[in-house]
């Protein structure tokens, strides 16, 4: 893999990472890996294994299209569009559901 794509890949780990909301710690812990080997793959400096990358797109909802090519399924960016369109009184509450129920299914799904 070239350099240049690691970058990519990482920059794309990050955005989602925090748009998710978490820390690298907060990440690590539900996916079960270090901190700082996050920090190097958002750095381009690291890659995952096939493991690690189903883990992380489970904990972060989202494709490992998403991560690898940057490309979105379309049943994600209808999803997106919708929450997107929402009363701003609303989006709090709902990200707060979201990121409780995303955080049971990755600590579930750590278990297996």
């Amino acid at each position: 893999m070239r350099a240049e794509q690691k970058k990519q890949i990482g920059a794309r780990l990050r955005e989602k990472r925090e748009l998710a909301g978490y820390t690298r710690e907060q990440l690590g812990e539900l996916c079960g890996l270090s901190p700082r080997f996050l920090a190097n793959v958002e750095l381009g400096d690291s890659t995952f294994s096939l493991e690690t990358l189903m883990r992380v797109c489970r904990v972060l909802c989202c494709s490992s299209d998403e991560l690898l090519f940057g490309r979105r399924a379309e049943s994600q960016d209808d999803l997106c569009a919708r929450i997107g369109r929402l009363d701003p009184a609303y989006r709090g509450a709902l990200e707060k559901t979201l990121q409780g129920f995303f955080e049971a299914v990755a600590r579930a799904g750590a278990g297996k």
